[in-house]
């Protein structure tokens, strides 16, 4: 199948899952249909970069994930859903969506909305330390939290990778965090170059026979962008790091955070005062 068709399909996913929020169904009966919508419009935006070129298009759908993970929580807040596995601190990549994305700000506000408890039955411990360290870090440099928070949530990450058999991404990813935290800047270029080499080996291994990339069309756009390369990316050049090499695989320069990008308008909030009503599809928009 080529990458333009599968680009339409991921279309059809996200139209047909904002046609389902807006009949108004609670929350805790589509959290994985949520998920789904937030790994869609990143993917939407990886296939305009892909096919198109189109570093504004890409940035939009980014920030319309991370909107799509607060609409989740805020809504299952209201609804008093505090349960749901859905909810998981690590459970989508809207974090590094915002971060690649260029809409920090979005960050807090999906932590803010988040669990902060551990959710075993919806998250890795490793995962869940990791993106929490990250957020830790944001929340400390916005001047909205503890900067020693992050060293903390780096003592627990460490604790429990140390714990994990054939951890090669966890190690991959500790080492990343335990060089940019202590602002070595040679060192952490090795070690993002060690996780841009484990997590490409980790993406081209998913399998996508079977039907799968009809059933998830966005496993495709993870095989050629990682989003979480772009937000480590962002993050280290807005602390000053300069990067070691021009291009790195699944991480192209063309998508590097610049500084400034355009916030986008949160669709959600058009939809909220249409949801339950009859009154035409709702996923019928077709922008960029």
């Amino acid at each position: 199948m080529e990458l333009k068709d599968i680009h339409d399909l991921n279309l059809d996913e996200i139209k047909e899952i904002l046609s389902i929020v807006a009949t108004g169904i609670p929350m805790s009966d589509i959290g994985e249909q949520m998920q789904f919508l937030s790994q869609a419009l990143e993917a939407r935006g990886i296939g305009f970069l892909l096919l198109d070129f189109d570093t504004a298009a890409f940035f939009r759908n980014l920030q319309r994930s991370a909107h799509a993970r607060r609409f989740f929580l805020r809504k299952s807040r209201e609804q008093d859903s505090t349960d749901t596995v859905f909810l998981a601190l690590s459970r989508t990549d809207a974090l590094f969506d915002c971060i690649a994305g260029g809409d920090w700000l979005l960050a807090k506000d999906i932590l803010d909305l988040s669990p902060l408890s551990w959710m075993p039955e919806g998250e890795y411990e490793e995962d869940y330390c990791y993106h929490g360290l990250i957020h830790a870090y944001l929340a400390g440099i916005r001047g909205s939290g503890d900067p020693q928070m992050a060293q903390q949530w780096l003592g627990r990450l460490e604790t429990v990778v140390e714990n994990i058999k054939d951890s090669d991404l966890d190690v991959a990813r500790l080492m990343l965090c335990s060089h940019f935290l202590a602002d070595a800047e040679e060192d952490f270029w090795r070690s993002f170059t060690a996780l841009v080499g484990i997590s490409g080996d980790a993406a081209a291994a998913v399998p996508l026979a079977d039907g799968r990339v009809f059933q998830f069309p966005w496993v495709v756009a993870e095989r050629h962008i990682s989003v979480e390369l772009l937000a480590w990316m962002a993050l280290a050049r807005a602390r000053g790091f300069r990067p070691a090499e021009q291009e790195y695989n699944r991480c192209p320069s063309v998508a590097w955070w610049g500084g400034y990008v355009e916030r986008e308008a949160d669709l959600f909030l058009d939809l909220e005062p249409l949801i339950g009503r009859d009154e035409g599809d709702a996923g019928g928009r077709e922008d960029r």
